[in-house]
């Protein structure tokens, strides 16, 4: 009986399907004749992107990361990076996010690295540590979209309490990574080994340095995670690096809004809620701490404090802030307020 009722309700559902295509169907006929061509261009724009995703590229041919090529000649270079980037085209919907989310913060990062005079492609260490999610938190408990623990993050200048953790600032943790690279390549002078001791350690670098006879990250041998990570940072950069080879494009409507603030430097004369701050933003306060990660508490204490605000919301803030008793506008952008 249950055998029945189950055929019964299957050729339904087919009937069903078959009869609403044919609906579909009639109505298009009716469509003007743009209206018709535009649907069927997108249903090749979709099945050219579906087309895409089923097939595997071959892996590059050149792949220089920071300047240097890394030798995908050899077997067993060429196995260690097909191992990470087959890895990733096959979570495409890892893909997609990523590339969005790079648009997100690329104009902050791509800044900082020229205003520090490092390469562009420094930008795929931060996809690797965090995928570019600046409330990252590991199982080390590092933090941000660089990856920092509170140690590291201390000894590079970055502010790490209970109340403000700039861990969780993408703008200060980007100067506070680059410094560190930066400071990392004047030691070891090559950016593989740059980004392994920035993974596991500069000691374990030295360390490796000293006891293996080589400074070839590729002749070393080093925690596998190291060694993955520099495959990884290689792999992003050639996908994230050339999506239309990869099938990785979209309307411009679906990137994800570019990170656009203007920051204050508040001077709080008592504590301060920081709901007033979002308040006077006018966002709901899930925005206002999306955008102000370094914030960890609901209040803050007398003192001074840096708020991200959207461009959009300036003038707004402008005004409402000065009308909050005990808060003053202390500097904009840089540019101290009289």
């Amino acid at each position: 009986m249950r055998r029945a009722a189950l055929v019964v309700a299957t050729l339904l559902l087919v009937c069903a399907t078959f009869l609403f295509a044919q609906q579909e169907l009639l109505e298009r006929k009716t469509y003007p004749p743009e209206r018709r061509i535009s649907d069927l261009e997108r249903e090749v724009y979709d099945l050219k992107r579906e087309l895409a995703g089923l097939q595997m590229p071959p892996v590059p041919e050149n792949l220089p990361l920071c300047g240097k090529p890394i030798p995908l000649q050899y077997d067993d270079i060429r196995e260690r990076f097909e191992r990470e980037y087959y890895q990733f085209l096959e979570n495409r919907g890892l893909l997609t996010v990523l590339v969005k989310r790079q648009t997100k913060f690329q104009g902050i990062i791509s800044e900082e690295l020229q205003r520090a005079g490092l390469p562009q492609d420094l930008m795929y260490v931060a996809l690797t540590e965090s995928y570019l999610n600046p409330r990252s938190v590991s199982k080390a408990n590092a933090g941000g979209a660089w990856q920092f623990i509170k140690e590291t993050g201390k000894r590079e200048g970055l502010a790490v309490t209970d109340t403000v953790d700039e861990r969780f600032s993408v703008k200060r943790s980007t100067r506070s990574a680059l410094a560190y690279l930066k400071k990392l390549h004047e030691e070891f002078g090559d950016w593989f080994l740059v980004m392994a001791a920035y993974n596991c350690g500069e000691n374990r670098v030295r360390e490796a340095i000293a006891q293996q006879n080589t400074r070839d990250f590729f002749d070393m041998h080093l925690p596998e995670e190291t060694d993955r990570y520099i495959y990884r940072v290689a792999a992003l950069k050639e996908i994230l690096g050339n999506p239309k080879k990869y099938g990785l494009v979209f309307d411009r409507r679906e990137y994800y809004r570019p990170f656009a603030v203007t920051e204050y430097v508040l001077e709080f004369h008592r504590d301060v809620h920081t709901s007033t701050l979002a308040q006077a933003m006018d966002l709901p306060y899930k925005n206002f701490r999306e955008l102000n990660l370094h914030l960890r508490k609901y209040t803050l204490p007398k003192g001074t404090y840096y708020v991200y605000v959207p461009v959009d919301r300036r003038e707004t803030f402008n005004k409402r802030i000065q009308a909050v008793p005990g808060v003053g506008i202390q500097k904009e952008d840089g540019n101290k307020k009289q």
